[in-house]
Formats: structure tokens, C-alpha cells, sequence
């Protein structure tokens, strides 16, 4: 398998994670089976001893184990939910002999006779049906994969030399590939919304060519057990600021909010009741967060006078950075902070790991939709107001 289907290049990295001290994973004989991988690999001519290693490059683990009669075994924790990993045999990161696997709790047997991943047959819970099915029908040829290498090679190439025509031709084939890798990986995370194995497609094919807006409009569309994956939870965390706790919030009341204005008068969401309030996280040192800020003021000013408000809240710590911050971007809406920074009891109960964050509340104080903005959050108020 090819390392440029990841958008990745996640093998290029095993000669740095093969440097870890990693040690065979210890069972826990108290964790449930069923959020276990039980994997066994036979594959013909492994060399005797090798060692195997299994990372997990989002959640960050590498496991560990040794060929024998070639034969070896894995047995993981899937606690967190499926994502992404790759295999390597050796230590040499020589990336013929690794492979890349979309990977959950369950059973997953794989057999071949060499030499290493090529032409192998896995079978097992159906998440391995799955992949199989992603693999043979839109990873194998990679024709679109390969074609993207090669025009982002030439714009690397033109910029190098200064061939400002060359790279212009090159970005525009490029856009035009990229939304027929968006319409093939959309099609089939479509045709198998609840399989784990559409979070692979989503963070690995479609993120670098998709809009924010657009990437969590197709998480929103995924069934219970595609968005239980770890990698739909991280992928979430960088589009909402959030992953579980947040997410939880959806479509209830939303949690109450004990802040201060820049007055140290107390602000509460009910003081905006029967309106539509975006409540903002952000901060004067949060780059994305300033970035978004005039798209917040014109959202504001277009819909304030029809019954819509934002409430922006600051984790800032020092009170006269907050204050700068909202002088210099011109944040004429409701502000207010508790000045507690990342220890903040609001940020707490909206369950939120980074910062921009927004929610939507709609005029009966219930959470309508997360980590809206823009033009998403133009067009939900649009429709609320029609």
C-alpha cells in the first residue's frame, strides 16, 4: 500500500518511532473483551525474530511484537475507538515492508505468502469486510493519488524556480483533482455511513481537500458507530474545540455560564433569553480565533436587529490583554470573562479542549449546533428568521 493514500506520509516516520523503548502491550485482564483487538498475522517468509511495530499515530501508541515461525500477535486496547495505524516489520522504516490499516475492536486475521503485506487476505469482524471493500475499490489503483503526488511535485519544483505560469497550471489541474477525490470518497463514506472505516476516508482523503464547514457537515451525517472513533473525536476536537463532552450537549440545554462582563457586572445566558445567542470561547493569544473575528462582526450586524446575539468569552488571564484584544478587532458585542484561562468552570462544562469554540443556542436556552460559523452560521440564522 501505497504511504501517499494517508496524505500522511506516516511511514517516512517509523525510523524516528522505531528510536522508542516500546515494550510488548501488557493485557489487562479487567478491560472487556469486546474493546479489544485480537489480530494474528501468518504471512510466508518473515524473517525469524524480526520485530513488529503497530502505531497508532493519533493516539500516539506504538506496540510491540516478534515474529516467530512467521507468525505474530496483537492484542490492543480499543477503548478510545478505531482509527488509524500502521505496521511495520523491522526497524529499518523500509516502507516495503510496512502497511497501513484502519483498525477496531473486534477479530482481524491476516495471511499471505509474501513477500511482507503484498497480495495479503484479511478477514475477520466485519470492519475488515469494510476495509477490504476501500482498499480493492478506491485505494489499490490510487490513480487520483498518484496524479495529486505529481502535480503537488510540480508546483514544489515551479515555486522552487520562480515559474510563477507553471505553478498557476499546476494549482488549477490540482483544485480540479481534488474535488474528483472529494466526490469518490464522499460516495463511499455515503454508502457506509456507520462503518469506522469512513473515518479513515474522511481524515486521510477528504480533510486536506474539503472546507471545515463541509468536513463536519459529513461527521454530522455518520452513524453512532463511525463517530465513536477515535479518529472522528480528534478530527472534531480541531474542527469544534471538543469531542465527547461537547458533542454530548447537542440538542440539550445548555450548561449556565457564571462570568463577568468588562465591568465585573455578572452576565448570564439567561439575560439573552428569546434570542439566538452564539455562545464564542476565545482569546487575545488564540491566532484562529482573531482570524474568525470579522466574520463574526459581520454575522452580527446583519442578523442583531432580528433577534440574534453573540456572547463572546474570553480565557484570557490578564485582563488588559482581553481588553486590547477586543479595542484592536473591534468586538462591539457582548463580552465577559471569569480570567481563569485554561482552568476556566465554563470552558469545563462545555467540555472544551481548544480554543475557537462556538455554540449555538436557540431561544429557548437548548444547544441547536456546534462549531458553527461563517457562512454555515449565516445560513442557519436565515432559515431561523425566515
Amino acid at each position: 500500500m501505497n504511504k501517499l493514500l494517508l496524505g500522511l506520509g506516516l511511514l517516512a516516520s517509523f525510523p524516528a518511532i522505531a528510536q522508542q523503548k516500546s515494550k510488548p502491550a501488557k493485557i489487562n485482564s479487567a478491560e472487556a473483551a469486546s474493546q479489544r483487538l485480537e489480530m494474528n498475522v501468518r504471512i510466508k517468509g518473515l524473517p525469524e525474530g524480526d520485530t513488529v511495530l503497530l502505531w497508532g499515530p493519533l493516539p500516539n501508541t506504538v506496540d510491540t511484537a516478534y515474529v516467530k515461525n512467521g507468525s505474530y500477535h496483537f492484542n490492543i486496547d480499543m477503548s478510545k475507538g478505531g482509527t488509524t495505524y500502521v505496521m511495520q516489520v523491522g526497524l529499518d522504516g523500509n516502507e516495503q515492508h510496512g502497511t497501513f490499516l484502519y483498525l477496531e475492536a473486534g477479530k482481524m486475521d491476516i495471511t499471505g505468502d509474501g513477500p511482507y503485506f503484498k497480495d495479503v487476505k484479511m478477514t475477520g469482524s466485519p470492519f475488515v469486510a469494510d476495509w477490504m471493500d476501500l482498499y480493492h475499490n478506491l485505494l489499490e489503483s490510487n490513480e487520483l493519488g498518484k496524479e495529486k503526488n505529481e502535480l503537488e511535485n510540480r508546483m514544489s519544483d515551479a515555486q522552487a524556480v520562480g515559474d510563477n505560469d507553471a505553478f498557476n497550471t499546476a494549482a488549477a489541474t490540482l483544485q480540479v483533482l481534488n474535488k474528483k477525490i472529494v466526490e469518490a470518497g464522499s460516495k463511499w463514506v455515503e454508502a457506509h455511513p456507520n462503518s469506522g472505516v469512513s473515518s479513515f476516508v474522511l481524515n486521510a482523503l477528504l480533510s486536506t481537500s474539503m472546507s471545515a464547514n463541509d468536513m463536519k457537515a459529513m461527521i454530522d451525517k455518520l452513524g453512532p458507530n463511525a463517530r465513536n472513533t477515535f479518529t472522528i473525536k480528534k478530527m472534531m476536537t480541531n474542527l469544534t474545540g471538543g469531542a465527547d463532552k461537547m458533542m454530548n450537549l447537542l440538542h440539550k440545554p445548555a450548561p449556565p455560564v457564571a462570568v463577568q462582563d468588562v465591568d465585573g457586572k455578572p452576565v448570564s445566558l439567561n439575560d439573552f433569553k428569546g434570542k439566538y445567542v452564539l455562545l464564542d470561547f476565545w482569546a487575545s493569544w488564540c491566532k484562529p480565533c482573531r482570524v474568525m473575528t470579522p466574520e463574526l462582526a459581520a454575522t452580527y450586524e446583519k442578523f442583531k436587529d432580528k433577534g440574534f446575539t453573540i456572547l463572546s468569552v474570553s480565557l484570557d488571564e490578564k485582563k488588559d490583554k482581553w481588553m486590547q484584544a477586543m479595542k484592536e478587532d473591534k468586538m462591539t458585542w457582548p463580552q465577559a470573562s471569569d480570567l481563569k484561562g485554561s482552568q476556566s468552570p465554563a470552558a469545563a462544562a462545555y467540555g472544551i479542549v481548544g480554543i475557537p469554540a462556538s455554540f449555538l443556542i436557540s431561544p429557548d436556552g437548548n444547544i441547536i449546533e456546534i462549531g458553527c460559523h461563517g457562512e454555515t452560521l449565516d445560513k442557519k440564522l436565515t432559515e431561523a428568521f425566515k
